[in-house]
């Protein structure tokens, strides 16, 4: 009677140690879809479930543009003993430039001072004659210093008058000049243009490397872009001088635009 109990008992209690594996295999595949629950997924499909594969790819685009802006750095500089005299004398010699700019057509607006200083310039130091020369005369009184003032004017004019626009401040007193720059009036629709080129340029790498990686390019995850300004450094000019009328050639330019975009892949 007490070995047949304990058959029973043994019985009883493999089954339920039996049945533990299947319950535990129902508890991680939900009803349906046939899918691991997260708890049983490897570190690899987690990190991938969160970060999905991601191309990044930067691209440039650039369009040509003829300028039609030119920018002018003009300078009236005045040597004197006298700090008052260099400074009344580039007051006037500026008055005089800028009346004639605007006798040129150009607006006061468009007419900024960039600059404005006055300094003293300390006298060369003497020579000394040799010690013990022959016919030694005493030192000359040593010579004096000078005080420089100057102002420097930003003149913005269309490129078509920029020559004229050169030689009147020229002959009005302007006697420095620190070169030409050149601008577009329509440099936000020729950066959109750039950055339109540099998106296609972006998705035509993108694909070209998913092709490369046997990988499909499914959707924009980000994009940034940076913006590169075109015109090139200003023309230097050595300091004004009255010559004849000045040729200002503008040539041409570029806007360019630089896009960084993630792709998602799969």
């Amino acid at each position: 009677m007490n070995r047949h109990i304990t058959t029973v008992a043994a019985c009883v209690a493999a089954g339920l140690v039996l049945a533990m594996p299947a319950t535990a295999a129902q508890n991680t595949t939900p009803m349906g879809t046939g899918m691991p629950m997260a708890h049983d997924m490897s570190m690899a499909q987690m990190h991938m479930a969160m970060h999905p594969p991601e191309l990044a790819v930067t691209a440039t685009g650039s369009v040509d543009y003829v300028p039609d802006i030119a920018k002018l750095s003009l300078g009236i500089r005045a040597d004197s003993p006298s700090a008052a005299t260099a400074v009344d004398t580039i007051n006037r010699n500026t008055a005089s430039v800028i009346a004639a700019l605007r006798a040129q057509g150009v607006a006061t607006s468009a007419i900024k001072t960039v600059g404005y200083n006055l300094f003293y310039r300390e006298p060369p130091n003497p020579i000394p004659a040799p010690s013990g020369a022959v016919g030694a005369v005493s030192a000359p009184s040593p010579p004096t210093g000078t005080y420089q003032a100057s102002e420097m004017l930003s003149v913005t004019v269309p490129v078509a008058i920029a020559g004229k626009t050169l030689d009147a401040a020229i002959g009005a007193g302007a006697n420095e000049s620190f070169g030409l720059s050149y601008q577009t009036s329509n440099e936000d629709a020729l950066y959109r243009q750039a950055l339109a080129k540099a998106m296609t340029q972006a998705r035509a790498t993108a694909d070209a490397l998913a092709k490369a990686a046997h990988v499909s390019v499914v959707e924009i995850q980000s994009i940034s872009n940076v913006s590169e300004s075109g015109g090139g450094p200003g023309i230097a000019l050595a300091a004004a001088m009255p010559r004849a009328q000045a040729s200002v050639l503008p040539g041409s330019d570029t806007v360019t635009a630089t896009v960084s975009v993630v792709y998602r892949i799969r």
